[in-house]
């Protein structure tokens, strides 16, 4: 169970509850439940933290009647914090507004943040309007591109994200849509800065031999398919005055010689 998920079901947003109205009169999953409490304490901090900042953002889309976002103060009132500091806000939904003072609860302990998050807790949330389906202004695209530029994964993240995606396939429906998304869009010309980092990507990457059955897909994916005459003139123009070359284990074709070690001719098909 996610952390954010752990909370929902704490402040009964999920259809229950796990804190144990009997907890301390002999029911057998007392420890167990002090237990999970416990940790939820230790991490609420961490939660609270991370529900806000993830939703700081939101003000543009906060700002229309109906949105179904409401303003919340990230350091209550009765703290000190006021609405007056763009930092000390963040826009939540209902159901996070009530897990915010839930948790703001269970960090400190203040009877203001039990009173709202009790009084909260009994609104009707079919009454407000959900944030299904509603996209962000362009005004709110621009700022959530500009805050990402420049971040970049880990190689650890970027590592765990590769091992969570092995073995997963596209639906075939999800296949369809996809397609369908992409009809019609063309991709422009690559820059000389996209053209230089895909090399340097590939660079000392060498293709393994390729399989019958790749053979035989590729193969039948060409079938019936021909070139249009100004692709082949293209072709046959960035071809003129190339030969082959091979160095015993590679075969090329280039306008000079490639390198110590190549000469002229391809290798046949036996020797690769």
């Amino acid at each position: 169970m996610t952390a954010y998920k752990k909370a929902l079901f704490y402040t009964g947003q999920t259809g229950g509850c796990l804190i144990n109205k009997n907890a301390g009169h002999g029911t057998t999953n007392t420890r167990q439940l002090y237990s999970i409490q416990l940790k939820t304490i230790m991490n609420s901090k961490s939660i609270y933290k991370s529900l806000c900042q993830s939703r700081m953002h939101l003000e543009e889309a906060w700002k229309p009647v109906g949105s179904g976002l409401q303003r919340h103060r990230i350091l209550p009132g009765h703290q000190g914090g006021t609405y007056d500091d763009p930092r000390n806000l963040t826009y939540l939904t209902v159901r996070e507004h009530i897990i915010a003072h839930y948790l703001l609860w269970r960090i400190h302990r203040r009877g203001y943040d039990q009173e709202a998050y009790r009084g909260m807790k009994g609104l009707d949330l079919k009454s407000y309007p959900s944030r299904l389906g509603m996209k962000h202004s362009s005004e709110t695209r621009r700022k959530l591109s500009a805050a990402m530029k420049g971040k970049t994964h880990s190689a650890e993240t970027r590592r765990k994200q590769g091992e969570a995606r092995k073995g997963k396939k596209h639906s075939e429906e999800a296949k369809r849509k996809m397609s369908k998304a992409r009809k019609g869009k063309k991709l422009g010309p690559k820059t000389k800065e996209q053209k230089l980092k895909i090399s340097k990507a590939l660079k000392g990457k060498k293709r393994g031999p390729m399989t019958e059955e790749r053979k035989q897909k590729l193969s039948e994916a060409h079938k019936g398919k021909t070139h249009s005459a100004e692709t082949r003139r293209k072709l046959s123009e960035a071809m003129k005055g190339k030969t082959w070359w091979n160095n015993g284990e590679q075969t090329t074709m280039a306008h000079a010689c490639p390198g110590s070690g190549w000469k002229r001719g391809r290798l046949s098909s036996q020797t690769i």
